[in-house]
């Protein structure tokens, strides 16, 4: 066996995978944060996490959570209903086996997120409706299960060889024999 895991922890298998725990660079304040692939690996996230800490300044503060694909298009959308008001701090959170959002004004806010192979150039952005000037997004974490693959990705299953790449032509040829 080597370093990775093989397939999935989930109900599907697709390749050699690992999970990892990313954090996020805080953003400036009063604007929101993008975390994109960094091209190596195929994703599924499992969870994202953040807290904000808003001003004094009366308004309430909205966050939405948008998957991007490589050209910047919306796949899908999560606005968040509730609100966060002036001077308060409110933890979101993000699964991906929650049936629907849950929390009330202030938080903490539990949140759908949505199933998406995350592929390279894909990018999960979260912006902000009515951000002031002092408030802060941080302890931004992201919870990844990653998959190695080339450009072509994997056949579905579980290769059972350290060389990849030789396993899945073997067993194409294999099949066509």
């Amino acid at each position: 066996m080597t370093q990775y895991t093989y397939g999935l922890t989930r109900s599907i298998g697709h390749g050699h995978a690992f999970t990892q725990r990313l954090r996020v660079t805080n953003p400036a304040v009063a604007v929101g944060f993008t975390y994109s692939s960094d091209g190596r690996y195929w994703e599924l996230l499992d969870s994202i996490s953040f807290q904000i800490v808003t001003d004094s300044n009366a308004a309430n503060r909205s966050l939405t959570l948008t998957f991007k694909d490589g050209e910047g298009v919306a796949l899908a959308t999560i606005p968040q209903t509730t609100a966060v008001a002036a001077s308060k701090t409110a933890q979101y959170t993000y699964l991906w086996n929650i049936q629907s959002e849950q929390g009330s004004t202030n938080g903490p806010f539990l949140n759908v997120l949505p199933q998406i192979w995350f592929q390279p150039g894909f990018s999960v952005v979260v912006t902000g409706a009515n951000l002031q000037a002092g408030d802060q997004i941080s302890n931004i974490r992201v919870y990844t299960q990653r998959f190695v693959t080339g450009n072509e990705g994997y056949l579905l299953g579980v290769v059972d060889s350290t060389n990849d790449f030789e396993a899945v032509s073997t067993r194409l040829e294999t099949i066509a024999s």
